[in-house]
């Protein structure tokens, strides 16, 4: 595939690009949503775990050695 220079590119060229473009956006906004719910998930499961080591009074390293 060729790539015109802006000044070259005709309607065909700017469909392709906008259509590109909106793909890669599209993806993006998965990639964003999923990084964020894993991002929630893992703060939940460090809370979990902070707050069943503070229970036992043990530190989260050793509650997580021992128990999981």
């Amino acid at each position: 595939m060729t790539v015109n220079l802006p000044s070259e590119m005709n309607t065909d060229d700017i469909e392709m690009f906008i259509k590109a473009f909106d793909d890669f956006m599209q993806h993006a906004e998965t990639e964003i949503d999923s990084y964020e719910k894993r991002k929630e998930a893992k703060d939940y499961t460090d809370k979990f775990f902070e707050r069943k080591a503070a229970e036992l009074e043990v530190t989260v390293d050793y509650y997580m050695q021992e128990f999981l």
